[in-house]
């Protein structure tokens, strides 16, 4: 999501402004068999680019705008559209909204996961309606997120007296 982050499409944008009539091609090939021909700086991951549970809430939201309108424009098909729209309106109207941090913080490691998930699934033809929540994957990721959390405030607070070997 990051590439529709106000960071990302300004980035893309200096890209394309900084291409020139000399630029090398790349030949690729879509999964479907579709055959294109690409300017190869266009192939690579941006070094700037930040996996989905990295982005702020605020990044987040304006990034996934700007997606449906992306997928909507590339002709994904109504049923697509409308699945992720189910996606992140169940996302946004989730209780966890209402744990603030760490709720919010669930639900990006939530989405992330899914969208990964979907789109390897979806190149393999097993996509699935990733407009419902799977509810025991986000009670799982919760779960760890909490233990995590936990931890590390253990870990802050249990730290080794001066001169004391930590216990293994």
């Amino acid at each position: 999501m990051w590439y529709f982050t106000r960071e990302g499409l300004q980035e893309a944008a200096q890209t394309v402004r900084q291409s020139d009539e000399n630029e090398t091609l790349a030949i690729t090939q879509a999964a479907e068999g579709n055959i294109t021909i690409q300017a190869a700086n266009f192939l690579h991951a941006s070094k700037n680019m930040e996996l989905n549970h990295q982005l702020s809430s605020m990044d987040y939201m304006y990034a996934k705008n700007c997606f449906l309108i992306a997928i909507e424009n590339a002709k994904w098909g109504n049923k697509a559209v409308d699945t992720f729209n189910w996606f992140f309106h169940n996302l946004d109207n989730h209780p966890l909204q209402d744990e603030g941090v760490h709720g919010e913080c669930a639900l990006l490691l939530y989405a992330s996961h899914v969208q990964q998930d979907w789109h390897n699934k979806l190149t393999q033809k097993k996509a699935y309606n990733i407009g419902t929540i799977n509810k025991d994957l986000l009670a799982k990721i919760d779960h760890e997120l909490d233990s995590r959390e936990i931890k590390s405030g253990l870990d802050q607070v249990c730290l080794p007296l001066p001169g004391h070997k930590p216990r293994n």
